[in-house]
């Protein structure tokens, strides 16, 4: 709304973008904007030649919307929490930049993808020209986010929030929460994405056919698990996984339940947070490994 304030303006992203995906087409609903959304390569980026052949095509034809704005997602989640490289962004801003077209990034977990590259927050923010960060997942607060950008740009977003109702009193007790998650994110991240690796690792070293990870694509705090067809979907998989059995108690002598969101037709999502520790991740790789066997055995017994 602040960046594309003429109705039919164009805005070019991932086709698995959570902005596209997630948000009831509310870019259209309720900004009279129109999505141009392209095909997400795996790591998370857009093909540039095809992004530049979108953005050609349209700008200054009669018969189409006007390209405005291009959106990124930071690290990507569909992509399995990918960070985009550096270079890739000074890439996007050098053709945006040609075209005249701004950039906004949807840096939900901005904070993951600097602790994963190494680098500051605001070297990965300046390619765009605004930014939001979400203080509520990795960041560990119980609300929260914010928007940056240019004083323009923030002063068209506080009308467009008393617009929607976005409006709150006594906000404080959320920023104290928000820079308790601040002061601790280097070391909060870096534990959550350990924990992570460790997790696609001990799955990799399981080789069962119910489900695998490549471990060298989890860059965050976010796996994506492969489910092997012919084997309980992504669905059952998370609902076996959930459940805690009378068998399974007598034969570790724990009660595990492990959750995880079936996120397509054939995977699953791991995501952890400030609350999953390294003793937690211990719990869940014992837990799949439990319900990989009984799978197997249950195909075994059938053939």
């Amino acid at each position: 709304m602040c960046h594309c304030q003429r109705r039919g303006a164009q805005l070019l992203l991932g086709r698995e973008a959570h902005l596209h995906v997630f948000e009831h087409g509310g870019v259209a609903q309720v900004a009279g904007v129109h999505s141009q959304a392209l095909q997400d390569l795996p790591d998370g980026t857009l093909d540039l030649d095809e992004l530049e052949s979108a953005i050609r095509e349209a700008a200054g034809s009669q018969y189409h919307p006007r390209p405005e704005l291009v959106c990124l997602e930071n690290t990507h989640s569909s992509a399995g929490g990918r960070a985009l490289p550096l270079g890739y962004l000074r890439e996007v801003r050098l053709l945006t930049d040609r075209y005249r077209l701004r950039i906004h990034m949807d840096g939900a977990r901005l904070a993951n993808a600097a602790v994963a590259q190494g680098v500051a927050p605001a070297q990965i923010a300046q390619h765009c020209d605004s930014v939001t960060l979400c203080f509520s997942k990795g960041l560990g607060a119980p609300a929260g986010a914010v928007l940056a950008g240019h004083r323009e740009l923030v002063v068209e977003a506080w009308r467009a929030r008393k617009l929607l109702g976005g409006g709150m009193r006594q906000a404080g007790v959320l920023a104290a929460a928000a820079c308790v998650g601040l002061a601790r994110m280097e070391e909060t991240l870096r534990r959550d994405h350990d924990n992570a690796r460790r997790f696609a690792q001990a799955v990799q070293a399981l080789g069962s056919p119910v489900c695998s990870v490549n471990p060298a694509v989890v860059e965050t705090n976010v796996v994506l698990l492969c489910v092997g067809e012919g084997w309980p979907s992504p669905t059952e998989l998370c609902a076996r996984l959930e459940a805690v059995s009378a068998e399974e108690e007598a034969e570790t002598g724990r009660a595990v339940s492990l959750r995880l969101l079936p996120w397509s037709a054939r995977c699953l999502r791991a995501v952890w947070h400030r609350d999953v520790s390294a003793e937690d991740t211990e719990l869940a790789m014992d837990k799949l490994r439990f319900v990989a066997e009984k799978c197997r055995q249950e195909r075994e017994a059938v053939s």
